[in-house]
C-alpha cells in the first residue's frame, strides 16, 4: 500500500486550520488603527518638535479659566521650548533677534491653534501668547542658551 494514501484522515487537515487559526488570532490581537486614530496620528506626524504639547497647551489655556500664571510649570516650559525651537547663535544673539524668532513663532502656534477654538477663545490665547513670548525672564534664558547650528555634513569630515 501507498504510505502517502494511507495516511490517517485528518491529520493535513488540522495543520491548515491550525495556520488558519493562529492568522485570525493575530488579526484578533492587533486591530487595525481606527480612523479617528488615524486622523490624530496624521496630525501629530505633522507637527514640528513641541508644536503639539503647545497646541494643548494653549487650547487647553483658550477654553478654560484663569490667567496666564495659573498654566502649570511644565506646560510653560512646553510652550517655552515651542517658541525657541530653531533658535541658533547663526540667527542672532540680541534680545532683539530671539524676540522676533519667538513672535514669529507665535504666529505660527496661533495658526495652528485656530481651528480648535473660537474668536473669544483666540484672543485671550493672543494675549496669552503676547505675555509669554515677551517674558524678559523667558527671554534671557533663550539668549543665553543659545546653540550653534548643527553643520549640515553631521560633525564628519
Amino acid at each position: 500500500m501507498d504510505n502517502l494514501t494511507n495516511k490517517e484522515p485528518g491529520i493535513e487537515d488540522s495543520t491548515v486550520q491550525d495556520s488558519a487559526n493562529k492568522e485570525q488570532k493575530k488579526k484578533e490581537s492587533r486591530p487595525v488603527i481606527g480612523a479617528k486614530a488615524q486622523t490624530i496620528l496624521e496630525f501629530l506626524r505633522a507637527c514640528s518638535p513641541y508644536e503639539a504639547d503647545s497646541i494643548r497647551v494653549m487650547v487647553g489655556y483658550g477654553t478654560g479659566q484663569g490667567d496666564i500664571d495659573t498654566i502649570e510649570a511644565t506646560d510653560m516650559l512646553a510652550v517655552n521650548r515651542f517658541l525657541n525651537h530653531g533658535l541658533t547663535r547663526e540667527s542672532g544673539t540680541s534680545s532683539e533677534a530671539v524676540m522676533r524668532h519667538r513672535q514669529e513663532r507665535v504666529q505660527r502656534l496661533m495658526e495652528a491653534v485656530k481651528g480648535f477654538v473660537d474668536i473669544g477663545q483666540l484672543c485671550r490665547i493672543s494675549v496669552a501668547l503676547m505675555k509669554i513670548s515677551s517674558d524678559f525672564k523667558a527671554v534671557e534664558e533663550a539668549r543665553q542658551h543659545l546653540q550653534s547650528q548643527p553643520s549640515t555634513n553631521g560633525g564628519k569630515n
